[in-house]
């Protein structure tokens, strides 16, 4: 896809970013050099897809609610940055594959946060289980972002002044169990836990809400994704 406006974007975020924000980024090194990866993200304001894209080494893609596509210009500059419109009230099968095309076909970096929308409490919510699906049927390893401070920034026009502390942890890539066949509720339900947990692993105890209780749990269908950085080979554990 033509994403003609991230890179310009991006560039003039980084730099308020530096302006305006306190911004430490930890486990950078954890992101691996090529192949598609899917970015598991917790989600508290509207800057958060900017600001976890920051962090990446390459233009990442992701989904946005399809009301941000309503209106022709809000749609062609949507899809410039790299967004793709979702339902987020049903289950997308166009969006769904759409970002398995960007996964598998052309090698992309994808944005997910499984929440599905942003947590107005500050800790996190349920996860829905698209990542999940998307994961299985696929095989790209995921790696959790974990961010904190963006609370106050939920008006997109303070992408021109983030004012905050924002603290983003970047976990270890994972990869889940692949499903021969048809996957089941129950299995994708796991996965769907098993990700949020390391997700949640990642931020401080108040703030892994819905996950608080779970982090104890033995993580039996995801496995850590080992990937040779020197020759920027992925390969599975």
């Amino acid at each position: 896809m033509a994403q003609w406006l991230f890179p310009i974007c991006n560039v003039g975020f980084k730099t308020t970013l530096k302006l305006f924000s306190d911004f430490k980024i930890e486990g950078q090194e954890n992101i691996p050099d090529s192949g598609p990866l899917l970015v598991a993200s917790n989600h508290l304001s509207n800057l958060d897809p900017a600001i976890v894209a920051a962090a990446l080494p390459r233009p990442p893609v992701f989904l946005a609610k399809k009301e941000l596509f309503r209106y022709p210009v809000g749609s062609h500059l949507m899809r410039g940055y790299g967004a793709f419109p979702v339902d987020r009230h049903r289950a997308d099968v166009r969006a769904l594959k759409w970002i398995t095309h960007q996964l598998v076909s052309e090698h992309r970096t994808a944005i997910v946060f499984p929440e599905g929308t942003r947590s107005k409490v500050g800790g996190l919510l349920k996860a829905q289980q698209g990542l999940a699906m998307i994961a299985m049927s696929t095989g790209v390893p995921i790696i959790p972002f974990a961010l904190t401070g963006s609370e106050n920034l939920q008006n997109p026009l303070r992408v021109l002044k983030p004012a905050a502390t924002l603290r983003l942890k970047i976990g270890k890539p994972f990869v889940t169990s692949i499903s021969e066949g048809r996957t089941s509720r129950r299995q994708m339900a796991m996965v769907t836990t098993e990700i949020m947990i390391r997700l949640a692993k990642l931020l401080p105890d108040h703030k892994r809400g819905a996950y608080s209780d779970k982090c104890d749990v033995e993580l039996k269908e995801t496995s850590e994704y080992q990937w040779l950085a020197s020759k920027s080979v992925g390969v599975n554990s």
